[in-house]
């Protein structure tokens, strides 16, 4: 009992390090991009949004796998004490990022116009692409780092080098967007894009300082392994690419639809009538508003998703299935309690949300958030859920799955586009179709691997009878404190803090969370004497 504790304890801290930091750093992306916007206005950040969609592409196939290949790898080997393994795995990940990292920066750079012309017959995001293209090489190489780390169930250099990235690139995006807008939209752009390059670059140097540091004590340990047989350099860069594949498929496939989505909006919006400054102009308020409050609380769930991979690698190779399915309830419980009170948050605060941050003019951002409140609960199981069915080794699925989903997505958002004139609506029906279906399979995927069937009363009707009673609350103190000062920021701020104690205490109150659940989240024990003298408990 004492070892399960503590394993959940380290889980528990691996998702709260992680969380603390994605959190932080989407707030950071919330605020930074409201001046950007001004300062480059919705075209601007359209083109940035165009832009940010390749490059968020092309960083899926090169970058995005090897942080979580390398922790599954990582993971595997320390848990059978094979540190020559490891170091393997490390270094053949590292030539690997090197050379992958550099056909891809090359590829952006000098097939920027193509790319612009195909995709979008957005010339004007050239600059943009062409500044952005080295954070590929610098993105692969780092996630061989912060990879590294995350298979050792240390999170806090991976968290920390967020922080850090998003820090510098928010400081360089707006002073350069602020020099270089005065040659047009498309060079402002170009400057947030530099902002994503040098932070990228400062992420890097830190994760390289640390391992530095734990290089002596990693050393000591390989210093001490007996294992007979090893990697070879080609070996490990074969075994890399072996585990990263499917990863990249599933990621890819599930990922790619914000790049279909875009250029299909681009494409057939233009082809009906619309203009490309019109065209620029709504995405920007899709990419620039409604996707920037969006990704808040994503960050509480891909951390859940991240921290978990080493933890059920670990038990599947000492083949517990217990300690995995217990595991795996807890991880689905702890998303709905954070991703359904998010959802109906903003759902019914949507209206003083974009006001407060993005001025009067955003009753399509307000709309947007309205129809994708729902995708956020969708989306934060799907990401956790894909994470679980990896981290079972079953890399299969996801690809499958997110293959099926993103089929049925293409077709829903073309009808919606083509025939129906939704605009920029048909984008968030989309994320809606997509994320249900994909979800509805991994759910499937995971009972056909491990027999896991997900507990209804505690893990999704608490969690949403709660959520329910704090909005509705939330709404009632907005609108009579709103109605009193006839402003919007502090009616919102305290509607929210209030919002917060009423779902914890409901969450309580119904047995969302027990005692025992309670004690595992940091400072748990304390909140469970406070929980136990107001007679909660």
């Amino acid at each position: 009992m004492a070892g399960r504790k503590k394993r959940t304890d380290n889980f528990i801290v691996s998702s709260g390090i992680l969380a603390f930091a994605q959190v932080f750093v989407r707030i950071i992306g919330l605020f930074y991009r409201v001046p950007l916007k001004r300062i480059v206005g919705d075209v601007g950040i359209g083109y940035y949004g165009f832009t940010y969609e390749i490059y968020s592409m092309i960083l899926l196939l090169s970058a995005s796998a090897i942080p979580t290949a390398v922790s599954l790898l990582v993971s595997k080997h320390f848990a059978n004490r094979e540190y020559k393994n490891a170091q393997g795995i490390f270094k053949g990940a590292l030539y690997f990022a090197i050379i992958v990292g550099t056909f891809f920066t090359l590829l952006v750079f000098f097939g920027a116009d193509w790319l612009a012309d195909v995709l979008y017959g957005q010339p004007a995001i050239v600059p943009s692409l062409r500044v952005v293209a080295p954070t590929i090489l610098i993105s692969c190489v780092m996630g061989v780092y912060r990879g590294f780390f995350q298979g050792r169930s240390a999170m806090m250099p991976t968290a920390v080098s967020q922080i850090i990235e998003q820090i510098f690139n928010a400081f360089i995006s707006i002073v350069a967007a602020y020099v270089l807008i005065a040659k047009g939209p498309a060079f402002g752009a170009a400057g947030s894009t530099l902002g994503t390059c040098l932070g990228a670059l400062s992420g890097f140097i830190f994760v390289f300082i640390i391992y530095q540091l734990y290089r002596p004590s990693f050393e000591r340990r390989i210093k001490k392994d007996k294992t007979k047989a090893l990697y070879s350099t080609g070996g490990a860069m074969a075994t890399v690419l072996r585990t990263m594949a499917p990863i990249v498929l599933s990621t890819t496939i599930y990922q790619i639809s914000g790049i279909i989505d875009s250029s299909l909006f681009s494409r057939i919006t233009q082809s009906i009538g619309y203009s490309k400054d019109v065209t620029a102009g709504l995405y920007g308020i899709y990419s620039g508003e409604f996707r920037l409050i969006f990704n808040v609380p994503m960050g509480l769930t891909s951390s859940i998703a991240i921290a978990l991979i080493p933890m059920i690698t670990a038990a599947v190779v000492m083949g517990n299935k217990d300690v995995i399915v217990d595991k795996i309830e807890s991880i689905i419980r702890l998303t709905t309690i954070v991703a359904i009170p998010c959802a109906m948050g903003l759902l019914v605060l949507a209206t003083p949300v974009m006001h407060v941050l993005f001025g009067e003019d955003t009753q399509i951002a307000i709309n947007l958030l309205r129809l994708g409140s729902v995708t956020i609960i969708l989306y934060s199981l799907t990401t956790v859920t894909t994470a679980i069915l990896q981290g079972l080794n079953n890399l299969r699925a996801p690809v499958i799955n997110s293959a099926a989903a993103l089929f049925i997505h293409i077709i829903f958002l073309v009808i919606m586009l083509t025939y129906a004139d939704m605009n920029i609506y048909a984008l968030a029906f989309g994320d809606l179709v997509f994320t249900f279906t994909m979800l509805s399979l991994n759910l499937l995927s995971m009972y056909k691997t491990i027999g896991f069937r997900s507990e209804i009363l505690r893990t999704y009707i608490i969690p949403f009878v709660a959520s329910f009673i704090m909005a509705g609350i939330c709404y009632f103190i907005y609108k009579v404190l709103y109605f009193v000062t006839r402003r919007e920021l502090i009616p919102m701020v305290l509607a929210i803090l209030v919002g917060i104690i009423i779902y914890f205490v409901s969450i309580v109150l119904f047995g969302g969370i027990d005692e025992e659940e309670m004690s595992y989240l940091p400072k748990g024990n304390k909140l469970v004497r406070i929980c136990q003298k107001l007679h909660l408990m």
